[in-house]
């Protein structure tokens, strides 16, 4: 996780299993996991902005295929995202921002990563009523196929080589 976050919630859930480690990371810093290169892109070190924008933001990279996952940053971070990286953002499979808050997911940024296939992490009948009408819209009329954990429930992605993408739907949201 980037700084600042504090270990509670889903971060606490996590850090409480047997063996798991925290680690904080900045753009520019390279991790491997298994098969995945992760490279963080977002936060640059020092960054102090709110908490969603100080989200952090991984490049995840296995098999031929690029995963980008974009934690809860907002369209300023995405800015600082387009001005750093650039065509380095462009990837097959992108976990939107902010379970598709309005405030994410900017046209710009969408035309940058290029994804194959998004994703949306939300609740059912959340009371933020993520994700946002305007960010499917943006993702229609990019012909970008959505998969929703709010739809769908559980979204199990397989990265068998060669740029593919096998997609699971294990079960529906109760």
């Amino acid at each position: 996780m980037g700084e600042g976050w504090e270990a509670t919630g889903c971060a606490g859930d996590l850090l409480a299993v047997p063996g798991a480690a925290l680690r904080l990371l900045w753009a520019g810093e390279r991790r491997t996991v298994g098969r995945w290169r992760l490279t963080a892109l977002h936060p640059p070190a020092g960054e102090r902005r709110g908490d969603n924008d100080r989200s952090l933001v991984l490049l995840a990279e296995a098999a031929g295929t690029r995963v980008l996952l974009s934690g809860d940053v907002e369209a300023w971070a995405e800015h600082g995202l387009l001005a750093r990286q650039g065509e380095r953002l462009r990837a097959d499979v992108l976990k939107i921002a902010h379970h598709g808050s309005r405030t994410s997911s900017t046209e710009a940024f969408l035309d940058a990563v290029r994804p194959r296939l998004a994703l949306i992490s939300a609740g059912p009948d959340n009371p933020y009523h993520h994700p946002s009408p305007v960010v499917l819209e943006r993702l229609a009329a990019r012909s970008i196929p959505v998969l929703r954990t709010d739809c769908q429930g559980m979204v199990r992605l397989r990265f068998p080589g060669g740029g593919r993408v096998r997609v699971e739907l294990p079960g529906m949201p109760r």
